[in-house]
């Protein structure tokens, strides 16, 4: 090993290297196949540190020859197959030894791609216990993403990833209860981000690259696919915009973004199968919003559906009143930003997501979804005119009003109060906008009644919505003093 160890290192700091009528290589792996096989008392963790020497060797003094770094490999797993049938045990000498065989070439070459040309590397890590498997896929993956390789093909991503399989799926000796949740989590995140490195050079062979790359993420089982699978839809949704770019070279760029849209949906359902609805739900959000950019023949078709989908899993799922109020908000400013549809399509959403603020568990929260929904009625587009909001004053003062009688309902009169402030600001908003639905005795209303409050509680409530009441009329009062149409001619208070 000394010998060997010297020559490597002598190779690597002479500049003309050794000689090329010697090859060393062949030499010694002669000499270590001779004693290997004619000697049964070498033990075979001493085997595997010939082979690390030898393979320093391979790598320093040819390093262009690959086929020697297999033929290391190979021999090793033959010995290792004739020691142990099965698996090497854990943290073992062997095992250790066997762990330093496999990092040199991942070191070396530092491109994956190469590694999983060798035919022998596989072998060999599946002679390992699961928790060097998987310690050897995640040096694997971190390599690649240092040294950000590009995984261009479908046979490239399926090598990849069923060398690291032990990230990927379930093993049949993993232990029950092998990993703490934080490092579970850390590890399957480097997982999601491999996906970046999935770059092929066409869209067509990147989307069957993504494929193949779900095709093995799905079946990671429930607590791996929340890591996996996002990813996966994010790139789906990235080559969407690829295709639009490509609207002139491709005549079939329309029913390929359908496609996609598929692909996508089916992944974002089984999210939700295994009951990752808050996940889902995001992401049904995401792609509506997608379909909503990217203007495909079926665009107005697909962003209906994932919104729809959406809506029903925070209808079916979301039960907690934070949760609630948040996913609300969420498909409000979504449904608001989007230009696709048209009356027949928008009306029945606007209505169900109006319909919906007013049906939350608390009546706090109802009444800030219903303020929020409101602008569905003002800042909204159709398709027909994507630049033109809908500016529909009756309706928003409509919202306005439930959201009055809504705070009025409260029974915790400081609450009220917080309420009444978030309706005026909303009031002024509007009226500001031009609303002519909104009048100056309205504004005056519910000023008075937000001070008629104040008194029963002795002014004694939050100093963040005494202030924000105060900043409100200090606003008022600026207003009044600017030559505006909207100056609060009028209020008095």
């Amino acid at each position: 090993i000394s010998l060997i160890d010297r020559l490597a290192l002598f190779a690597s700091r002479n500049e003309n290297g050794v000689p090329k009528e010697i090859d060393l290589f062949a030499i010694f792996s002669k000499q270590i196949s001779t004693i290997v096989t004619t000697r049964d008392d070498v033990p075979v963790e001493d085997v595997v540190s010939l082979q690390v020497s030898l393979i320093n060797l391979a790598l320093k003094c040819y390093p262009e020859q690959v086929d020697y770094v297999d033929t290391v490999l190979t021999f090793t797993e033959q010995r290792l197959q004739s020691h142990c049938a099965k698996r090497l045990p854990a943290h073992s000498a062997i095992s250790k030894e066997v762990l330093r065989l496999m990092t040199i070439p991942i070191d070396h070459y530092n491109n994956v791609l190469t590694v999983l040309q060798l035919k022998g590397f596989r072998p060999v890590l599946q002679k390992l216990h699961f928790e060097h498997r998987r310690d050897i896929s995640l040096h694997l993956l971190q390599n690649a993403l240092d040294n950000k390789t590009l995984i261009k093909t479908q046979d490239e991503v399926n090598s990849l990833l069923e060398t690291a399989e032990p990230l990927i799926i379930d093993q049949e000796d993993q232990p029950a209860d092998c990993e703490d949740p934080e490092e579970f989590e850390e590890d399957q995140s480097l997982v999601g981000k491999i996906i970046n490195l999935f770059k092929a050079d066409t869209p067509d062979i990147q989307y069957m690259v993504l494929c193949s790359a779900r095709k093995h993420f799905g079946l990671g089982g429930e607590l791996r696919i929340r890591f996996t699978l996002p990813p996966v839809i994010f790139a789906a949704f990235s080559l969407v915009f690829q295709y639009s770019q490509l609207a002139e070279e491709d005549d079939r760029w329309h029913k390929k973004c359908t496609k996609i849209f598929q692909f996508c949906h089916q992944t974002i359902a089984s999210l939700a199968k295994a009951e990752m609805a808050t996940l889902a739900l995001r992401l049904f959000v995401q792609g509506a919003l997608v379909a909503n950019r990217v203007e495909f023949e079926q665009n107005e078709t697909v962003a209906y559906e994932f919104f729809t989908q959406a809506f029903s899993l925070f209808e079916e799922e979301v039960s907690d009143s934070r949760a609630q109020l948040a996913t609300i908000s969420l498909l409000i400013g979504a449904f608001e930003r989007m230009t696709c549809f048209n009356d027949e399509n928008r009306d029945p959403l606007r209505n169900q997501l109006v319909l919906a603020s007013s049906k939350l568990m608390k009546k706090p929260d109802q009444c800030r979804a219903v303020l929020l929904s409101s602008h569905l009625f003002w800042s909204s587009k159709l398709r027909e005119n994507p630049e033109e909001e809908c500016r529909e004053s009756q309706r928003v003062v409509e919202c306005l009003r439930k959201a009055l009688r809504t705070a009025g309902q409260c029974m915790d009169p400081a609450t009220q109060i917080e309420l009444f402030v978030d309706v005026l600001n909303k009031y002024l908003v509007y009226y500001e906008l031009g609303n002519e639905e909104i009048t100056i005795s309205v504004l005056k209303q519910v000023i008075e009644k937000i001070r008629e409050l104040s008194k029963q509680c002795d002014d004694k409530y939050d100093d963040f919505v005494r202030r924000h009441f105060q900043n409100t009329l200090v606003h008022i009062r600026h207003r009044q003093e600017v030559a505006t149409e909207q100056n609060y001619s009028g209020l008095v208070f």
